[in-house]
């Protein structure tokens, strides 16, 4: 059997058509250890890893679950991360976020004239995908990233070690109980209002408390809260969804008090995405 002939049987019994077809790519990638689009007519000769991934795919096709969680594995700008339930997968908003924060960093950089070793916050760093790709980026600069729970962190510790990278992990709600003074904070918090906005796969596999905001669940109003009170700091970055930017400009104007300059962006399906 050829690779592509593996794909196209696997598509051919899709038949609830809830898993996508990245993901049936990626399935066949990640068992057979080659790319696929180089490989498509490379002869598959081992049985056993042919119904390993049919395995997996019935599996997949029958309970409904996000590939990456059954894998451990998913890609973040061309990088391989480790997930579990703990987390939320990753997703290419928040790639077009650390792109952008990439360029704002800069931006910040050159205007200061610096090379510092300028201070970031990542605020509920998950899977720690933003902290480790802005070191990548910034190996100079110094990176806390904080989170709520031991679990959650340890994901995040299990990254940065295979990425390479030194990162500052803490567990705390919103900052660092340590350090009080960043030039840059950037946070990806929960911002969904309604269950009726979310897969059924996604409400029923991952992190209730990373998907939804709530009276008792708002980052973006901790952060604001305490804006005034961290020093040197420069640049501000967050993720959101339309459907917040009235909340989140009632809390501008109740903390911050006009003292900032802020931009809402959009992302790549023109939607308003990222507030700077």
């Amino acid at each position: 059997m050829k690779l592509y002939e593996l794909y196209s049987y696997l598509v051919k019994n899709n038949f609830k058509k809830n898993v996508s077809d990245f993901d049936i790519r990626y399935l066949i990638s990640f068992f057979l250890k080659k790319n696929f689009y180089f490989n498509l007519n490379d002869d598959i000769r081992d049985i056993a890893k042919i119904n390993k991934i049919k395995e997996k795919f019935q599996f997949l096709l029958n309970n409904d679950i996000p590939l990456a969680y059954l894998i451990n594995e998913t890609i973040f700008l061309g990088s391989k991360y480790f997930v579990n339930k703990n987390v939320l997968i990753p997703r290419i908003e928040t790639e077009e976020l650390v792109l952008l924060a990439i360029k704002n960093i800069e931006l910040f950089l050159i205007k200061n004239n610096s090379k510092k070793k300028i201070r970031i916050l990542d605020v509920g760093t998950g899977s720690g995908i933003i902290a480790i790709e802005l070191k990548k980026k910034f190996p100079f600069c110094e990176i806390i990233a904080t989170d709520i729970s031991n679990k959650i962190l340890n994901v995040a510790k299990k990254n940065a070690k295979k990425n390479k990278v030194n990162i500052i992990f803490e567990r705390a709600d919103v900052f660092s109980k340590e350090n009080k003074e960043y030039d840059v904070i950037i946070s990806n918090p929960p911002y969904i209002k309604y269950k009726k906005d979310v897969q059924k796969s996604v409400l029923k596999h991952e992190p209730y408390t990373s998907l939804f905001i709530s009276k008792e669940n708002n980052v973006y109003e901790k952060i604001f809260k305490n804006l005034n009170q961290i020093k040197n700091l420069s640049l501000v970055m967050f993720e959101i969804t339309d459907n917040i930017i009235p909340m989140i400009d009632k809390l501008m104007k109740q903390f911050l008090f006009n003292k900032c300059n802020f931009v809402y962006s959009n992302d790549i399906n023109k939607k308003k995405r990222f507030l700077s």
